[in-house]
């Protein structure tokens, strides 16, 4: 045993196999951000705080844009948290009394407050601060949010709805899911109607399947009490 041991060599030790790996074909697939028919208006790294029961708390960091609409000229902000890519702010710029009007935040140069009907998540009415890492940087986000705001206070009523040929295009939008809802309703009629074809067709050809059982039965019947005559008339001819 010994000797095995020493004469051991783990370099001759191999095993025979096919070790190619199989090629694996990787499609690509387009994933839509949202933001495909929009060009870059503004965008800063900047960190966005939120004002939740009394304080304020961080919203996320990453870089924050001002995106405008190709078709309908309409610019919103937007900014994704970087590591996860979740959109943490979203709602167009409609300055008036209340919204949109940035304020210097505890008297620093380098961030700004506003309020905002926001859309990150659903409908709601937020307070947002967006820090910057320079005075500089922050003073270009106040002119390019005011420019927004001025290029949408045509396309904008008061409560950041839109308006004219935006809204009918809005409008259009709508009418069209309403008609893919109505397709989808009569598909899914056509699809009942089918199912129920099918059922029908079952019970029919259940029905089918019972009558040929009562056949065979019957005929079985019918061959015993056949069997039963030929017996008695077999056992007269002996008598």
């Amino acid at each position: 045993m010994e000797d095995d041991k020493n004469d051991y060599n783990p370099e001759e030790e191999v095993t025979t196999g096919n070790w190619n790996t199989p090629k694996i074909e990787l499609k690509e697939v387009e994933i839509r951000t949202g933001e495909e028919d929009e060009s870059l208006f503004w965008s800063g790294r900047s960190k966005l705080y939120r004002w939740v029961e009394g304080e304020w708390k961080e919203r996320g960091l990453g870089e924050s844009k001002l995106l405008l609409h190709k078709k309908k000229g309409i610019i919103r902000f937007l900014l994704r948290q970087e590591k996860t890519l979740k959109v943490v702010a979203n709602h167009y710029i409609y300055p008036n009394k209340s919204y949109c009007k940035l304020v210097p935040n505890a008297g620093s140069e380098k961030i700004y407050a506003w309020t905002v009907k926001d859309f990150a998540e659903e409908p709601k009415i937020e307070q947002f601060a967006l820090k910057f890492n320079t005075a500089e940087a922050a003073k270009l986000f106040k002119q390019k949010f005011d420019e927004a705001g001025q290029v949408n206070l045509k396309l904008l009523d008061d409560n950041g709805e839109l308006k004219g040929k935006v809204a009918e295009e809005k409008e259009g939008v709508k009418e069209e899911k309403e008609e893919k809802k109505e397709e989808k309703k009569e598909e899914k009629k056509e699809e009942k109607k089918e199912e129920k074809k099918e059922e029908v067709k079952k019970e029919e050809k259940k029905e089918e399947e019972e009558k040929k059982e009562e056949k065979k039965e019957e005929v079985k019947k019918e061959e015993k009490k056949e069997e039963k005559r030929k017996r008695k008339r077999k056992r007269k001819r002996k008598r």
